[in-house]
């Protein structure tokens, strides 16, 4: 699969909003060069000033040369005609990120992230007190209780805030299928997958808190569906697929009966399901007509779907889901949500079975710069028999005991191989 086609779109120019006077730019650019630093553009964030791409300025579709990110949207179009750029630190310091109150603090940085290695075990205690804090909503509500929002917030912040340290070790998490409380095992990975997307979109702490519990709270609505529908086995009858549906309107009413959540909550599970070319559902609306987080969380809430196994089918790879989410975009997704997505988690997302083209298996640990080429977990040599464990940076070009540069050939399902994500991690094996 050649995901490095996916960032491929048509170029969009920015607001004029952003755009400074030649000789006025020249003279800073000259001011300030001795500041100025390459990155990724995988790297970028609201706030950061662009002064050089990697193409000159008069083959990119932008007005003037040098730029201001005062929006995710400026993120995405620099994303999407360069793959590194040069920032002005004299304006931005990409080590003392911006808050929401214009303080230094935590931001949506990801070279100042502590190893995935070290936010691991921190990001599993945060995720399992998130999924016991759902489980619990669940049955009030199942119960007749009224829901109480104030948990469910607690438990985003400390997802929110592991995030902001490491996204890979939440998206890692997400890959452990639970054995029991699917419905609530979802709405957390829902939850942690938006957070993450949110962050690399530039959001404040407070809007990515505020998606995390519209993803955390997508699904309430189940709760008023019958069980036996729910877990049946193989194709819904007409009858049953109505009843499924009506989830997102449950949803509505019972997140509008509460005045502990956020408004927001209930307009994302009644439109978590409509699609841009207005055929989704309850209400068919059109692409303008469905919030911005209902977009976020329907590409989370999707790949979650895809690739855990469900009542009626298997699971997929993760990157089999991405290729689905791709092809889905302008129809059933918005185009740039999902390529956002996409670039958020990685082309091989963390928690990822992978097959080298030595026939060693690996698990994805965390992604680089490099998003074709991540950092992996050695687990199984090329006949298929368990090997020392070792970390091996495809970015770096690590060679195998043959002398060959290793390369990903293929990825596999949670599974494959007699190898199971959530085994692996909960058998507590050495990261490094």
């Amino acid at each position: 699969m050649l995901f490095n086609k996916l960032f491929k779109s048509e170029e969009k120019k920015l607001p004029e909003r952003n755009a400074r006077k030649p000789a006025e730019q020249r003279e800073r650019t000259q001011r300030t060069r001795k500041h100025h630093e390459k990155i990724s553009v995988q790297d970028l964030r609201v706030g950061m000033f662009v002064v050089e791409l990697d193409k000159p300025w008069e083959e990119s579709s932008f007005m003037f040369q040098g730029l201001e990110l005062q929006s995710a949207a400026d993120v995405l179009a620099i994303q999407k005609e360069c793959v590194h750029v040069w920032v002005d630190f004299d304006e931005f310091s990409m080590q003392k990120p911006v808050n929401a109150n214009g303080l230094p603090g935590k931001g949506g940085s990801t070279l100042d992230d502590v190893p995935v290695e070290e936010e691991l075990d921190k990001a599993s205690e945060v995720h399992q007190l998130a999924s016991q804090a759902i489980t619990d909503l669940f049955e009030e509500i199942r119960l007749g209780a009224e829901v109480d929002g104030g948990k469910i917030k607690q438990a985003v912040n400390g997802c929110v805030d592991s995030i902001l340290r490491n996204p890979d070790a939440s998206v890692w998490l997400t890959r452990i299928q639970a054995k029991h409380a699917e419905t609530a095992q979802h709405s957390l990975n829902v939850s942690a997958l938006s957070i993450v997307m949110a962050k690399s979109m530039g959001m404040r702490n407070r809007e990515m808190e505020d998606i995390g519990i519209c993803g955390m709270l997508h699904d309430v609505g189940k709760m008023s569906v019958s069980t036996e529908v729910l877990a049946k086995k193989g194709p819904l009858s007409e009858e049953e697929m109505a009843e499924v549906q009506k989830h997102t309107r449950y949803g509505r009413d019972i997140l509008m009966s509460t005045k502990s959540v956020m408004s927001g909550a209930a307009d994302v599970a009644h439109s978590h399901h409509e699609r841009v070319d207005g055929l989704g559902y309850p209400r068919r609306l059109t692409d303008d007509k469905i919030p911005v987080f209902a977009k976020i969380v329907s590409i989370a809430e999707a790949y979650d779907t895809m690739t855990n196994t469900q009542p009626y089918r298997e699971a997929v790879s993760p990157s089999d889901a991405l290729q689905e989410l791709y092809a889905k975009r302008g129809t059933q997704f918005d185009e740039d949500l999902v390529i956002r997505f996409i670039d958020a988690i990685g082309i091989f997302p963390p928690g990822s079975i992978v097959e080298m083209l030595n026939n060693e298996v690996g698990i994805v640990l965390s992604n680089t710069s490099d998003k074709l080429r991540p950092r992996v977990i050695m687990i199984l040599d090329a006949l298929g028999e368990p090997t020392k464990q070792r970390i091996v940076n495809l970015s770096q070009l690590d060679v195998d005991s043959q002398g060959d540069i290793y390369q990903i050939k293929t990825t596999h399902s949670d599974g494959s191989y007699g190898i199971n994500v959530g085994d692996f991690q909960r058998a507590g094996l050495r990261m490094g």
